[in-house]
């Protein structure tokens, strides 16, 4: 193969080639793309699923320290359950939390341990010592309590709930910024080889017609004037490879065919 089939050849095979590569490139970085998007998803629906247990245990835990302090509810399994959830909870995201979220976890930790300690000495009677022979027992003032001892220690662990939410997500920040680098990235590829390809189609277009269309036109014009007025067959045009061997051939016809007429006329 050689002349302009070579280069025609070589010309859209050079296309193939650079949509074949930026595809690859692009289904390269569309995979990690979709894998850091799963991740972030994932990683972003597990705090929301982990904050929303720990706020609805908390509120289960406080419910069940009402029935005891205000309603006068003796039996704590229900606030032991609570407890149980608010740790298993904290653990359940412990190990795989970033350095910078495992202080909120600890803090959570401590102020869950707070309320198991409110829950466990909560009794609804004290005593107390007049002297050493009177002893009385007063009951404790339920309500008193929940709103001076046990509130406050609530709120300490909703407002810890939340700034571990603000936390998470703030560590998910960079991995979004990340991801939209990512995304140019897995675009970048497919941009450039279209820019490319419309380079390498226009110059195609261009050696084509000047080198293929344009002499093919002057050779059937050329061709056309010598067959109609017989006009020298001098086609003006810059010709290579196998079409400057068809205007050779074509003028060769011509020479042949005009030197075979001019030995007829002198036999005659």
């Amino acid at each position: 193969m050689k002349g302009i089939g070579k280069r025609t050849t070589i010309a859209f095979l050079s296309i193939v080639a650079l949509l074949s590569v930026s595809g690859v490139i692009s289904l390269f970085e569309l995979s990690n793309l979709s894998y850091d998007t799963d991740a972030i998803l994932s990683a972003s629906s597990r705090d929301m699923e982990v904050s929303k247990n720990l706020l609805r245990s908390a509120h289960d835990h406080s419910r069940a320290i009402i029935d005891i302090a205000i309603f006068g509810r003796e039996d704590k399994a229900a606030c032991h359950k609570a407890l149980a959830e608010l740790d298993s909870h904290i653990a359940s995201v412990r190990d795989k939390a970033p350095a910078a979220v495992q202080g909120s976890l600890d803090t959570l930790s401590l102020y869950s341990a707070e309320l198991r300690l409110l829950t466990e000495n909560y009794k609804s009677s004290e005593t107390v010592v007049i002297d050493s022979l009177n002893i009385e027992i007063r009951r404790v003032d339920g309500r008193k309590w929940y709103l001076e001892v046990y509130e406050p220690a609530y709120d300490r662990f909703i407002e810890q709930v939340k700034r571990y939410i603000t936390l998470s997500h703030g560590e998910l920040a960079p991995r979004a910024a990340q991801l939209s680098k990512n995304a140019y990235r897995s675009v970048a590829p497919v941009l450039i080889s279209l820019l490319v390809m419309i380079a390498i189609v226009l110059m195609l277009f261009y050696f084509v017609y000047i080198y293929g269309v344009k002499p093919i036109k002057r050779i059937n014009r050329s061709l056309a004037e010598y067959l109609s007025f017989k006009l020298p067959y001098k086609p003006k045009a810059e010709m290579v490879d196998e079409i400057k061997e068809l205007s050779d051939n074509i003028e060769n016809l011509i020479n042949i065919s005009k030197s075979n007429k001019k030995q007829g006329e002198d036999a005659i």
